[in-house]
């Protein structure tokens, strides 16, 4: 690691950056690749199917009219459970 002289007029996140962008973009870069694999090993392993488990119907959804939406029913007092 080199010592770097703090420039009249840098902050202290741009000589930050410049570092991470010069000296250690190898390990910069390595990191975010395994970031993203992590990331979408994640979303592998939650998107399987398994029976028994609801999912979401968005075209039943969509094709939903306010008819079907809800149904009414008259309850008699003291029916109601």
């Amino acid at each position: 690691m080199r010592a770097v002289p703090l420039a009249e007029g840098v902050s202290n996140t741009e000589a930050l950056g410049r570092v991470l962008y010069t000296d250690y973009i190898f390990y910069f870069q390595t990191s975010g690749l395994i970031l993203l694999v992590a990331m979408i090993g994640a979303i592998v392993l939650t998107l399987r199917h398994r029976p028994g488990v609801k999912r979401q119907s968005i075209s039943r959804q969509v094709a939903r009219n306010p008819g079907s939406a809800m149904e009414l029913k008259d309850v008699k007092p003291g029916e109601g459970s």
